[in-house]
């Protein structure tokens, strides 16, 4: 993932100086204490408006520098850097601009090691914040030390000192991403959280998980004796899926059977944590909830009903061709009566913002849309990019996941949850990607 610079000049240094006027004096964010760094009053620097588009903020991430000197710090913190300005670039907070024009005379400074950060330079260049540090090794053992810097009110705005394996220097950058946005947003970002998908061809899918912020994925489930399809992660990163088994449907919840018969069709958790999913019979597809031993339906509009998302108050949005089209429909709760939500045409693949606030659905089965519950708000977020199917909300609710096959090969792709900065999640995961579903559950910066 390759972050564009750009060099803003005096454009940069009139946003700035609007930025200044109009933006809240920012408080301390982080003050050291003996248990590390703990939360004083955050303040909001950017407001984040997901209904429209995104006023974007100047960011610059120099250099990792070695702690007592001014060269470059070597082994893995370049690698390290370039996933701190990748992290930042996913966002669609910022436009990062390259350290290489800044007149800076001391690389040093702002860090232990350095005197005082001239904000001089950086003002110039039309930053609006700067993030700087160092990193060290020894033997298996990596140490950072991050800063951030508000450009605007000419202070310091988080210190982190983080310290553990080489292996682990990945999640130290994705946690530090997560401050740096509570810092200047007031919400901490979701690095490191949990996305499930599918990956293979149709005979042989298999389940895989990644995080935000990796290049890597790991085996959930494999192809063993049929396709393993459909994820879903719900509360305290459960994880449920179908598999295909002989002749034979299973549901798994934490790689357990609950139900081995009928075909199921896309699980989905309840803010609670039980499991629905579409449940095939004789003559109608109905949604169920997989609660006991038997399967209890709750629909029952006698076509094709399935893809349940539950809203945070309990909820429900679903898929039912009962109209005669497949079409997004919304019950108060599950077993309730659902009304007709979306616009006409094909409508598929719901899924329900943290927030409640949005629900996400494809539409002619190529286009992500959005449309508040009642009905107001539609908005179409893709278009003439292949087909983007299967959305899913971040935890925070600011990004959506999905499959797009815009560049060929099916592959997992993000975007804000207003539509824009849309790129692939991550370019270097093998194979065919589809079916996301990503984790409800917030990072813990505590840790």
């Amino acid at each position: 993932m390759r972050p564009k610079y750009a060099f803003q000049g005096w454009f940069g240094l009139l946003t700035l100086i609007l930025a200044l006027t109009l933006a809240p004096r920012p408080g301390e964010i982080l003050a050291q204490s003996g248990q590390g760094l703990e939360y004083q009053n955050p303040s909001v620097i950017i407001p984040v408006d997901l209904s429209g588009t995104m006023n974007l903020f100047n960011i610059v991430v120099t250099d990792f520098l070695a702690p007592k000197g001014p060269e470059r710090a070597g082994g893995e913190a370049p690698n390290l850097n370039r996933r701190l300005t990748a992290n930042l670039d996913l966002t669609g907070l910022f436009r990062l601009v390259d350290p290489r024009a800044s007149l800076e005379s001391d690389p040093q400074a702002g860090l232990t090691n350095g005197p005082d950060l001239d904000y001089a330079p950086w003002v110039k260049l039309g930053a609006n914040f700067i993030i700087k540090g160092t990193a060290e090794t020894s033997g298996s053992r990596l140490t950072l030390e991050l800063r951030l810097f508000n450009v605007s009110s000419g202070r310091q705005m988080l210190a982190k000192r983080l310290s553990g394996s080489i292996k682990d220097g990945r999640a130290m950058i994705n946690r530090f991403t997560n401050e740096v946005l509570l810092a200047i947003t007031g919400v901490p970002g979701v690095f490191g959280t949990k996305i499930i998908y599918v990956s293979g061809s149709r005979a042989d899918r298999s389940v895989m998980m990644t995080e935000l912020g990796s290049d890597e994925a790991t085996t959930v489930a494999g192809s063993r004796g049929g396709p393993s399809t459909m994820p879903a992660l719900g509360p305290g990163d459960k994880t449920a899926w179908v598999h295909r088994n002989g002749k034979k449907w299973e549901l798994l919840v934490n790689g357990r059977v609950v139900y081995h018969g009928e075909p199921v069709i896309a699980p989905a958790f309840t803010p609670g944590g039980a499991v629905a999913a579409g449940l095939s019979g004789r003559t109608s597809t109905n949604i169920a909830m997989f609660e006991g031993k038997t399967p209890r339906v709750i629909t029952s509009g006698g076509g094709i009903e399935i893809s349940p998302t539950f809203s945070p108050d309990g909820r429900m949005a679903y898929v039912s061709d009962q109209a005669g089209t497949p079409s997004i429909y919304v019950a108060a709760a599950p077993g309730s009566p659902g009304a007709r939500l979306s616009p006409g045409g094909k409508s598929t693949d719901p899924a329900w913002s943290p927030k409640g606030d949005k629900i996400a659905f494809v539409i002619g089965e190529r286009d992500i849309a959005v449309i508040n519950p009642d009905g107001s708000g539609y908005h179409q977020l893709t278009g003439g990019q292949g087909r983007n199917l299967h959305p899913s909300f971040s935890p925070d609710g600011r990004l959506i996941v999905f499959s797009s096959s815009r560049g060929g090969q099916e592959r997992l792709y993000v975007m804000t949850a207003n539509g824009d900065n849309q790129r692939a999640l991550s370019p270097t995961l093998p194979g065919n990607q589809s079916l996301p579903a990503w984790s409800p559950v917030l990072p813990d910066l505590s840790k």
